[in-house]
């Protein structure tokens, strides 16, 4: 099979390629895990004519059958694969084994071969199937290392685990991988179970990025989390992994059940707040005992089967363990950090302890909250609306969070999603109480309503008393009773509620002022003949607001002599990061139409950072003042419509938006 190599070889193989990267720093993640990839100018994007993927199997099969059958050598069979347009992507092994004539070792002969050789991924793809059952530890070398590129990592993952005595090379892979890929080998690792490699779970299984609580749940599960933590002396290294997987776990974007489901939770929750204080602080020990806080006073970890008292004893230490001298000065040097992630977490991380004085305080309320076991002082409940931020490296939303004799009940009625942002339930006014009943929906599952549902609550005035009830989603499930409230008490909870910003960061606020203005005048964007779409703020990119438009206006419906084009203008507000937001990644995506009667004024140069004062209400008026000279097309791209529409309107589709 050696001999055969040579008709590949006018380009690097990707073992090839993967072998010289890590060469260049061997403990350490390949740069942007690997990209470009040797064959990336034949596959910038899914080909839309595809044929279909049950075509594309039998064509993968076919070819190797007729290798098999001595028809074709093993260059022409790399070539067969790669010319099957089959998606490197979908699951081979089924389609293999169906092959007459390839024994284990035919197989495991040929899926080297094409995983050391192949200058195509599909090829690389059929080889690692083809190992998946079939390996030897002798393959460790070239598994491990064609795994280090994040196109063949969880491929790489499957074909190591079920070979003896993986669980090292596993380790190895896992130490010099990133994000899913990295999580996929701690995934296999814990499945394996091997002793030897329980220490590097315990300290080092998760990297500080986001990951699923539910597999979070299954590395504490794997090293016994609760029992490490209820040690007399626990290490900061085990305390720095012990919070990121219990914040994983708490993280309210996961509708695993993975803190509901981990029968250790209290134990474990209860044994790291009484050692985190006396830890060396980090940042990122700070953003987990905040996040905890949070979960534990306003999140799903309020739920939890707590002993008496044990919750708020849990509160009281996280609490002071942040109110430490030593805690806030770190919070302090991040905030000045040249890191922008770095800073937009410290700011998090201050913005959340100032919020009350500490995590471990009474939510933002705006009236005396009464504590769980204290409500029906009275005839009547207390309202409270507390926003919770997540970490801005956990890819979550904002939620506004509603509390009833400081029960976080709508979180307890709707555990399939997170409760909807303060723009979509206070900014609208749609917790306001009026003589006429309003059914107001307050969460959507992570999926859709049409899938797992939603969550409402029907809010009426009745005379002086405002009254919840009616609670329901789409399955029928809810059970929550109804609660009342004192009018005026309640109208001024909510009112405060609507004006408090204090929650958000510098591009939440001016997103909030762009929307406000562009709302209260939409003559600003229908002379362009545009309409608003929405403007945003992610909490992960703090240095940057989003804004959607349609063009002519708004979708109908679909109606074939009504085309419309969605258009996106993303505005930097972080000079140091103004270069990479300001052009699109291809030149075709730009929006300028090719009718230049339709253009308006020429676009300003580039997409430049705000300038002038960082008071949030003048840089949304400058905004706005841009908008009022320029039509915002020529300055923005289109990212959805279709082609069709955009030849009707005289655009040329971009390429981002194909396949």
């Amino acid at each position: 099979m050696a001999d055969e190599r040579g008709a590949l070889a006018h380009r690097s193989s990707f073992f090839e390629h993967a072998s010289r990267l890590h060469e260049r720093a061997p403990d350490l993640p390949l740069p942007d895990g690997g990209r470009p990839y040797p064959d990336q100018a034949g596959h910038l994007r899914c080909p839309a004519d595809s044929p279909p993927l049950s075509v594309c199997k039998d064509a993968l099969a076919g070819a190797l059958a007729a290798f098999l059958s001595g028809r074709r050598s093993l260059p022409e069979l790399h070539d067969d694969l790669r010319d099957s347009r089959v998606p490197h992507w979908i699951s081979f092994a089924a389609s293999l084994r169906k092959v007459p004539g390839l024994t284990p070792d035919r197989a495991r002969e040929i899926g080297v071969w094409l995983v050391r050789n192949s200058t195509d991924r599909t090829p690389v793809a059929a080889g690692l199937a083809l190992l998946a059952r079939t390996g030897r530890p002798e393959d460790f070398p070239l598994l491990r290392t064609i795994g280090l590129l994040r196109l063949f990592g969880p491929a790489a993952v499957k074909a190591l685990k079920p070979i003896p005595g993986s669980a090292t090379t596993l380790v190895w892979l896992a130490e010099r991988s990133t994000g899913h890929e990295r999580m996929t080998a701690v995934a296999a690792l814990c499945r394996l179970g091997d002793p030897a490699t329980l220490p590097w779970l315990l300290r080092r299984a998760l990297d500080g990025r986001a990951v699923e609580g539910g597999l979070a749940r299954q590395v504490a599960e794997t090293v016994s989390l609760a029992e490490a933590l209820e040690g007399e002396r626990v290490g900061d290294e085990v305390l720095v992994q012990a919070g990121r997987l219990l914040r994983a776990l708490c993280q309210p974007c996961d509708d695993s059940g993975a803190l509901s489901g981990y029968a250790d939770a209290c134990r474990a929750i209860t044994a790291f707040a009484r050692h985190a204080g006396l830890a060396a602080p980090t940042l990122d020990l700070v953003a987990s005992v905040v996040t905890l806080a949070e979960a534990v006073r306003t999140g799903d970890a309020f739920f939890l089967p707590w002993a008496e008292g044990e919750r708020r004893a849990v509160l009281d230490r996280l609490g002071r363990a942040l109110a430490s001298p030593h805690w806030t000065e770190v919070v302090d040097q991040a905030r000045r950090s040249p890191d922008p992630r770095t800073r937009w977490r410290a700011c998090w991380a201050a913005r959340a302890i100032a919020d009350t004085g500490s995590p471990a305080a009474a939510p933002a309320s705006y009236d005396a909250v009464a504590g769980p076991h204290d409500a029906g002082a009275g005839p009547y409940n207390e309202v409270a609306v507390h926003v919770a931020v997540p970490d801005p490296l956990n890819f979550s939303q904002v939620q506004t969070r509603l509390l009833v004799d400081g029960r976080p009940v709508a979180t307890e009625a709707f555990r399939k999603g997170p409760m909807f942002d303060p723009e979509h339930l206070l900014a609208t006014g749609m917790l306001r109480a009026t003589a006429t009943p309003r059914e107001v929906r307050l969460a959507e599952a992570h999926c859709t309503e049409g899938c797992c549902g939603a969550l409402y609550v029907t809010i009426a005035r009745d005379g002086g008393t405002v009254v919840w009830d009616r609670w329901r989603d789409s399955g029928g499930t809810v059970r929550m009773e109804a609660f009342r409230f004192e009018a005026r008490r309640y109208a001024d909870t909510i009112a405060r509620a609507e004006r408090d910003h204090r929650w958000e960061w510098p591009a939440r606020s001016v997103a909030r002022k762009l929307s406000e203005h562009l709302r209260a005048d939409p003559g600003v964007l229908s002379r362009w003949r545009c309409e608003l779409q929405t403007v945003y703020a992610q909490v992960d990119e703090q240095d940057r607001i989003r804004m959607m438009f349609w063009h002519p206006r708004r979708p109908s419906g679909g109606e074939p002599d009504d085309p419309w084009l969605q258009f996106e203008w993303i505005i930097p507000l972080d000079p140091g990061d103004a270069a990479d937001l300001g052009e699109p990644c291809d030149p075709a995506d730009a929006g300028h139409p090719t009718d230049a009667t339709d253009a308006g004024e020429p676009a300003e140069p580039g997409d430049a950072p705000v300038p002038g004062d960082p008071d949030p209400a003048d840089r949304a008026a400058s905004l706005i003042e841009r908008l009022r000279r320029t039509d915002p097309r020529t300055f923005s791209r289109v990212v959805g419509g279709s082609p069709w529409h955009a030849e009707r309107l005289g655009y040329p589709w971009p390429s981002s938006c194909t396949g």
